[in-house]
């Protein structure tokens, strides 16, 4: 008993020492990885090449800040930046919270993670200072990725991450709501969609953002996303907009997309793939769609579903 006492005590000093240790230098959105372009289909990319070639010269170095706003303190409680540790050094994520015990993000974020360190209620997630924020470790053991997820294709890409300790809840750290069940089947096109995260938030800019910023865009129809990304959008997928240059960016991989829904936020989707392309090309941002994985996420989490 003495034993197990020390061990879970070990654990939990373990998780609050790894806080103090991030060189965020160092630290890298994970779709600016190596082997996260490695594994975009080929057809992505040829489509991509193909419009960059055709644009006027002025519009490849736009360097506005693409059109979001810097989010007020608080005001994504369930918001968490996602840390893997990885071979090639640590990548940087989004993700959500969905219970005091688990995340939700992208497979690609954690897919080779050995581990690392989930923050929340951040509204600057290298302050590790801010009185809001929550450091919390993962370890690989404590991955699920979708059995499905195939990284050559983007499909199926959602994993759920159990932390070492669970996280206590305020008002500044909160689950998202999920769907309903019977939502199952449910578009959600044109609803204005808001995306979170901490990316990148200008194509010019380098760097993954250190405050936590978000968009605001319509939803679109999966017919009008697979435009952009023919043959590559399935029934799992959901689109948001791009126009205007608004979307998901660099280091936004596994965040959520929501909706606001009688005076509830509910998460549609985590954010998958399209961003890596150019924030500000115009080009749609893509999502797991979390209908399309309810019964897969309550059985790989102890969160508990809406009828």
């Amino acid at each position: 008993m003495k034993f197990a006492v020390f061990a879970t005590l070990l654990a939990v000093a373990c998780a609050v020492m790894a806080t103090d240790e991030i060189d965020w230098s160092k630290v890298r959105p994970v779709s600016r990885m190596p082997q996260y372009w490695r594994r975009l289909p080929k057809e992505l990319l040829k489509q991509y090449l193909t419009e960059v070639r055709n644009m006027p010269s002025s519009a490849r170095g736009n360097s506005r800040i693409v059109n979001g706003y810097i989010a007020q303190p608080g005001q994504f409680p369930y918001q968490i930046a996602l840390l893997s540790n990885m071979a090639g050094g640590q990548g940087l994520c989004g993700g959500s919270v969905l219970t005091a015990n688990y995340v939700l993000t992208a497979a690609h974020c954690v897919d080779t993670a050995t581990g690392g360190l989930v923050i929340y209620g951040a509204q600057d997630r290298t302050n590790a200072a801010e009185p809001s924020q929550v450091r919390i470790a993962f370890e690989q053991a404590g991955i699920r990725l979708h059995p499905n997820w195939n990284p050559a294709l983007i499909r199926y890409d959602i994993a759920t991450v159990r932390v070492v300790s669970p996280v206590t809840f305020t008002a500044r750290i909160q689950p998202v709501t999920l769907p309903r069940l019977s939502d199952v089947g449910h578009d959600f096109a044109g609803l204005i969609g808001t995306v979170s995260g901490f990316g990148r938030f200008a194509d010019s800019v380098p760097e993954a953002s250190h405050i936590l910023r978000y968009v605001n865009n319509p939803i679109q129809t999966n017919l009008a996303c697979s435009v952009r990304f023919p043959g590559v959008i399935q029934p799992e997928n959901i689109c948001l907009s791009g126009d205007s240059g608004r979307g998901a960016c660099q280091g936004d991989s596994g965040g959520p997309l929501t909706i606001q829904r009688d005076g509830h936020t509910v998460q549609l989707g985590v954010v998958s793939f399209g961003l890596a392309l150019g924030c500000e090309l115009n080009w749609p941002s893509v999502f797991a769609r979390t209908t399309s994985f309810l019964q897969w996420i309550a059985a790989n989490s102890d969160v508990v579903l809406q009828q």
